[in-house]
């Protein structure tokens, strides 16, 4: 199965200067993102494969390839793992 990942729902984000504010409102939890990990959120605002971001990423930051996929894998499992974004296991056509 493909699998996506999105942001989950009952979130707020607001921008503040170079930074992200994201406020989880299940748990109170409020992060606060740098502008790299800023940008890996708002590509998941939309339902993307990891790989979908990594290009999305790459095309917004200039660094290493090896080095941006490890970056990008490392942010979304992190976000996954405090419930800022959700994996979808979307049905094979």
């Amino acid at each position: 199965m493909p699998v996506r990942y999105t942001v989950a729902e009952g979130i707020l984000d607001r921008s503040v200067a170079d930074e992200l504010l994201v406020h989880l409102f299940e748990t109170d939890d409020v992060f606060v993102l740098n502008g790299d990990a800023k940008i890996v959120f708002e590509a998941l605002k939309q339902s993307r494969s990891i790989e979908e971001v990594r290009d999305l990423v790459a095309s917004r930051v200039f660094c290493d390839a090896v080095e941006l996929g490890a970056a990008v894998d490392r942010a979304v499992g992190q976000m996954v793992a405090a419930g800022m974004i959700v994996r979808v296991e979307e049905p094979e056509a």
